[in-house]
């Protein structure tokens, strides 16, 4: 094995020099010993809290982006006279970017290593930092789709860095604490959206969303070289490697299971805060109140799930019992009228979203053998498929909305898809950490 500066990999090395055990850890001294030794990016490393907190702030600023337009959406479909069916694009174009290129860049990180893929994901997905020029419709929507093409390319790569830098037995915590970034960062964009677009105007908000995508890119710049983790140079991944991917058991049974909930997610955030507002005479400040609890909750959902994972070695019961649970409360979020319902809607909706996401994420890199190259490429099919029904669930409600002068027809039919979840739980075959076997043996792509 060799570093992605060509040097080989010394096995048995895995102390820090003096001064960094010490806890003096300058950027330079472990930036250094990390070049000399490829194996110290593990579990010996206290290093790996700077990474962890690179890689939390680009989910946190990534969060924020996401949805961000989802709050002021009546704002721009005045400013720029479109259809409600238009409007959703703004939203179903990061998640077409990343049903199309999350492959590929799964792809990417096996051959070029994760350190590069992430700088330039990262500068791609801070486009809407522009979004003050933005004087069309059009030009915004080419900001949000590069948004999207720079996080299809980014998250396939965060799975190699995370099992370089982490012990397998941190991973579903560690997966908990980014995806709590996100959902931090979802529910933060929906309390303070329409709040600053009052003050600033939406297009600064948007702005301002970039550049802090912006920011965090350049951090990763500097520091994040000290874990930049490589497969090798020269590697090469093949075709009949990713079909052997697409087509496990295992890989299928999770998109089942993220398919239906991520939609209706996707649909109820894009919609509900302009739902509330139209039908219920909420101010948009006060649906995105309402709606913000969803994500907000669902950060202490992840930290459950997190923690329960390291206790609980039964994988299954994690995905089936918020599968349970999604549907019927999409259906509550949807036909409450009084905010003593929505809330708690909100609250059941947090479980059912998120409480599964950590191990459903966790269970790839549990498996036998697993490969950084081979979990990353899992990652991308789940992104890629799961992000079609994301890409879809929008638009659909926008239309009905258009069609029939309603948005609940649309959001209860996502309600009934997000059972999905259940059966994909259901068909795991029972067991512990690593016991959802592959059908058969993964091509490896060498030789």
């Amino acid at each position: 094995m060799v570093n992605e500066g060509g040097v080989p990999a010394t096995p048995g090395r895995s102390s820090l020099p003096a001064v960094a055990r010490r806890g003096w850890l300058s950027y330079d001294a472990v930036s250094d010993f990390v070049a000399q030794d490829s194996t110290l990016t593990s579990h010996h490393s206290r290093y790996r809290f700077v990474i962890a907190g690179l890689v939390l702030s680009l989910f946190f600023s990534g969060g924020l982006t996401f949805l961000a337009v989802t709050p002021v959406f009546p704002l721009i479909i005045d400013d720029y006279g479109i259809s409600r069916s238009a409007a959703s694009l703004l939203v179903s174009s990061v998640a077409l970017a990343n049903a199309l290129l999350a492959i590929p860049g799964g792809i990417l990180v096996a051959r070029v290593g994760p350190h590069r893929v992430i700088v330039g994901g990262w500068l791609l997905a801070s486009a809407p930092a522009l979004s003050v020029f933005a004087d069309d419709f059009a030009t915004l929507l080419a900001l949000r789709l590069l948004f999207g093409v720079g996080f299809a390319f980014m998250l396939p790569a965060v799975a190699p860095v995370l099992m370089r830098w982490f012990p397998p037995k941190e991973l579903p915590l560690v997966n908990s604490l980014l995806l709590g970034a996100l959902t931090v960062g979802i529910s933060v964009s929906a309390f303070v959206g329409a709040p600053i677009s009052e003050a600033v105007g939406w297009r600064w908000l948007l702005t301002s969303y970039g550049l802090l995508m912006l920011a965090g890119a350049m951090a990763w710049l500097v520091f994040g070289s000290s874990g930049s983790v490589s497969t090798g140079p020269g590697s090469r991944v093949r075709y009949r490697e990713i079909w052997g991917i697409m087509r496990s058991r295992l890989t299928l049974l999770l998109v089942l299971a993220d398919l239906g909930p991520y939609a209706q997610f996707a649909a109820l955030m894009a919609w509900l805060p302009t739902f509330y507002h139209e039908a219920l005479g909420m101010s948009l400040s006060r649906a995105g109140l309402v709606v913000g609890v969803l994500p907000g909750a669902g950060v202490f959902m992840l930290l459950l799930a997190g923690a329960l994972s390291l206790r609980v070695a039964n994988r299954r019961p994690f995905l089936v019992v918020p599968g349970i649970v999604v549907g019927f409360a999409g259906m509550l979020a949807v036909l409450g009228t009084e905010t003593y319902i929505l809330y708690p809607a909100m609250l059941l909706l947090a479980f059912g979203s998120w409480f599964y996401v950590p191990v459903l994420l966790t269970l790839p890199m549990e498996q036998p053998g697993a490969s950084e190259e081979q979990v990353a490429l899992t990652w991308s099919v789940l992104m890629s498929l799961g992000s079609v029904g994301a890409f879809a669930a929008p638009l659909f409600v926008g239309a009905i909305r258009d069609v029939f002068g309603s948005y609940v027809p649309g959001l209860l039919v996502f309600a009934v898809l997000s059972w999905s979840l259940v059966a994909g739980g259901l068909l795991l075959p029972k067991g512990g950490r690593g016991a959802v076997p592959q059908p058969e043996p993964l091509p490896t792509g060498r030789g």
